[in-house]
Order: structure tokens, then C-alpha cells, then sequence
């Protein structure tokens, strides 16, 4: 009883340092070092104390969310520190209740003028990111190009608008709601724990992530919105409600377009039904768009994949190791075909996240992206599977992307980061299937 106790103490001790890492680091400029060493550090030894502790039932579960809000908290309201795509979501909100849509001008079209006011656009004489050609600056990144954000994505930019009522060109109402968002994903990993008998350590692997805190609630990305959408509509398919299921999946591709890695999981039962709510949810949401800008809904998404090198290949860091420049782009479509194959073919329909995990996964290994905020959809299927093997490829991401401005060969040291999430991976797998093994065969001995 003493040894328990001295562990709940030492599990409280690091959730509040880890918060208290988070707070003065993001409002002192310790991002860099907060994200790669103290904070990811602290959260992974207090999610391996909730493990080894031993509570379980409501109360842990309250203990769990607990933590979860405060880091939340503890990363709400400081600048944004890794990205400003938030003050794009803020102007498309602001574009769409001025009754304009989203895809039809870039920021610095003449026809917004009106529109651009500060904090996005100010006056300076000063250096500038994003110079407009009248002599304003522009907070918004890439005004000269057309949004990439999806319709239900830029649906919730204009919610969290209203929610300001319109009076907030800040990152403020973005960030509450990312940070909400994240607590509802907590709160539905909470359920299925308790519903199923699941430790509390799987949920608090979402909720005690510093990725997860830094990405929503300080850099207010949308993907906490992709995250809730799978994990519902993963929970949705295993309690037989497949066009739930596919509308939600659906729901999720209009938010961030890469949640389709997980479609194939969802194929085993029932496949009809599931794409046509997919594909269904997604035409609806791109139809009245289609029909005021036409192919205009694209974006920047090409452009963006040409930035990103990823139409040359360029992006694909590990494949690089193994095959020639020209067939990389090839090589990467026929690892993600056959991966999907694999789901299709071998899917447990009760548990469907098993495969979802895999084929996030085998993506995020495929495109190698530079940001971390692109991992959060496989941080929820971790918490999910309680697959933690995957982990080191959640927080490969950030550190690859913060790490290399400071290195010789930044391109280098992404693969290698990369390189080593890969074989934790691996290595984790077998491990796994060999405790897995070692289970079954002492199963077969006591029937015996």
C-alpha cells in the first residue's frame, strides 16, 4: 500500500512538472529544447508509472483526464511556437462570414482589401516572412496562394469564428477549440477503457503526449479534429454501424485528406456501405464549393506537394536508402497499395484500429513529413491499440523537424530520426509477437 501510494505520488510529481515544463518553456522560447528532452522525457516516464501503479476504474480514469486538461491548459494561450498555420485558419473563417468562399481568392487578392486588418496585416519597415506587394505584412503564410484546408476543416475555422462572435483575428478561439478537441478524444478513449476493461495508461498515452499539448491547445492545428473523427468512426465500425463508421472516416478525410490511409481497415464488413457514406460525406462537403469555384477546391495542394517534394520523390527519406531516385515515387505508392492490401485482406472487423495503426503508421514511414502536428492521428490509434511501439514514430516528426535547423545536414538527420523509429518499430513488433507466441503456447499446455 506504501509502495502504491509513493507511486501515485511520483505519477502527480511528473504530470506537474511536465505541465510546468510546458508553460514557462512555451512563453520563454525553450521550445526547441522543451519538445526533444524535458517534456517528452517527463510525459513518457509518467505514462510508465500509470502503468506500473496498478489503479484502475473511474478514478484513475479522472486522474488521467485531469492531467490531460492541465497540460492543455498549461499550452493554451502562449503565441503559437512551431507554426502559424493557425492565423490561416483564422482569415479563411474570416473570409467565409464575409460571405466569400474560401477557395476562390488568395489572401492578398485585391478583392479582400477590406478584409485585411490587423493582427494578420500590419504596416513594417522591418524584415517581413510574408511581404504583400503594397508594403503590408502578412501573418498569414503563402498569401499569394488559395487554401489547402478541406471543407469541413474550413467549417470549423468559421465555428470557432462565431464562437468569438467574428471580433477575434487572434489564434486564441482556434487553440480553446484544438484543446477541447483534445479532451473530447480523451474523454472517448475514457469510455472505451472503462466499457472494455482497457488500463488507464492507453488513454493517458493521448492525453499526457506534450506532442498532442503543443500541436492543439499552443499551435492549434485542426488535426485534433481528423484524430476524433477516426477514433469515432473506428468505435462506430466495431459496434456494427458501418455507414456511421464511413461518414465519419469521411468527415475525417474533409479535415486533413491523409485519415484515408485508414479506410482499408474498415472493408472487411460490409465495404458498399462503407465507401458509399464515405465518398458520400466527402462530395457533399465539396459540392456547394465545387459549384462556386470549380476545381479551385484543389488549393495550394499541388503547389504544396511540390514544395514538400513529394511529386519528385524527393520527400520518401527512407525508401531513398533502398531504391534508385526515379522509382521512388512508384516504390512509395506500391508499399501504401500493399499494405492496404494487407488490411483489406487481413482485418480483425472487431478491431479495426489494429490495421488503422499499420497503415498511419506505414504512411507516416513512407512520406517522412518535416512537421509533427501530422502525427497526431497516429498518436490516438497508439492510445487506441496500446501499440506503443509506434511512439517513437510519433515523436520522430517533431524532433526531425526542430532538431535539423542546427545540423550540418538537416536531411541526414531527419532520415536517421526516422531510421530509428523505424527499427523501435520493428523491434517492438517482434518482441510483441514473440510474447504473443510464448501466450499461446502456455494456453495450449493448460488445455492440455
Amino acid at each position: 500500500m506504501i509502495i502504491r501510494s509513493l507511486r501515485l505520488v511520483v505519477l502527480v510529481a511528473a504530470v506537474l512538472t511536465e505541465a510546468l515544463v510546458l508553460w514557462f518553456g512555451l512563453r520563454h522560447e525553450w521550445f526547441h529544447s522543451i519538445l526533444q528532452t524535458e517534456s517528452i522525457a517527463v510525459g513518457l516516464f509518467a505514462v510508465a508509472v500509470l502503468a506500473t501503479v496498478g489503479l484502475t476504474g473511474r478514478r484513475v480514469l479522472l486522474l488521467v483526464l485531469a492531467g490531460g486538461l492541465l497540460l492543455q491548459l498549461a499550452a493554451l494561450g502562449a503565441g503559437p511556437s512551431s507554426s502559424d498555420d493557425v492565423n490561416r485558419y483564422v482569415w479563411d473563417g474570416k473570409v467565409q462570414l464575409a460571405g466569400i468562399d474560401p477557395y476562390r481568392y488568395p489572401p492578398s487578392a485585391p478583392q479582400l482589401q477590406r478584409l485585411r486588418e490587423p493582427p494578420l496585416f500590419y504596416p513594417t519597415a522591418g524584415h517581413c516572412s510574408w511581404p504583400l506587394p503594397d508594403g503590408i505584412c502578412s501573418r498569414v503564410n503563402r498569401p499569394d496562394v488559395h487554401t489547402i484546408y478541406p471543407p469541413v476543416a474550413e467549417a470549423a475555422f468559421t465555428a470557432a469564428r462565431l464562437a468569438s462572435f467574428g471580433r477575434s483575428d487572434g489564434p486564441f478561439p482556434l487553440q480553446l477549440l484544438a484543446g477541447l478537441g483534445s479532451l473530447a478524444v480523451a474523454l472517448l478513449l475514457a469510455r472505451r477503457a472503462l466499457a472494455e476493461g482497457r488500463p488507464a495508461w492507453t488513454v493517458a498515452v493521448w492525453a499526457w503526449c506534450p506532442v498532442t499539448a503543443v500541436e492543439l491547445a499552443n499551435n492549434g492545428h485542426i488535426d485534433w479534429l481528423a484524430a476524433l473523427a477516426m477514433a469515432a468512426g473506428l468505435a462506430s465500425y466495431r459496434r456494427g454501424r458501418p455507414v456511421l463508421a464511413g461518414g465519419l472516416v469521411g468527415a475525417a478525410i474533409a479535415t486533413k485528406l491523409y485519415p484515408a490511409l485508414i479506410l482499408p481497415a474498415l472493408l472487411r464488413r460490409h465495404p458498399v456501405r462503407v465507401l458509399a457514406a464515405t465518398l458520400g460525406l466527402v462530395a457533399v462537403s465539396y459540392l456547394p464549393h465545387v459549384l462556386a469555384v470549380g476545381t479551385g477546391v484543389l488549393g495550394y495542394l499541388p503547389g504544396y506537394l511540390k514544395e514538400e517534394d513529394y511529386t519528385n520523390g524527393g520527400r520518401f527519406l527512407l525508401l531513398a536508402k533502398l531504391v534508385p531516385h526515379p522509382a521512388l515515387t512508384a516504390a512509395a505508392v506500391l508499399v501504401l497499395l500493399v499494405t492496404a492490401l494487407w488490411a483489406i485482406r487481413y482485418t480483425d472487423p472487431d478491431r479495426p484500429e489494429q490495421a488503422a495503426v499499420v497503415l498511419v503508421g506505414v504512411g507516416l514511414l513512407v512520406a517522412t513529413p518535416t512537421y509533427s502536428w501530422y502525427a497526431v492521428s497516429l498518436l490516438v490509434l497508439v492510445a487506441m491499440t496500446g501499440r506503443v511501439e509506434w511512439l517513437p514514430l510519433v515523436i520522430a516528426p517533431t524532433i526531425a523537424n526542430l532538431g535539423s535547423a542546427g545540423q550540418g545536414s538537416p536531411v541526414a538527420y531527419r532520415t536517421d530520426w526516422y531510421l530509428v523509429a523505424l527499427i523501435a518499430v520493428l523491434v517492438g513488433g517482434l518482441v510483441r509477437w514473440r510474447l504473443g507466441e510464448g501466450a499461446e503456447r502456455q494456453r495450449r499446455k493448460a488445455q492440455r
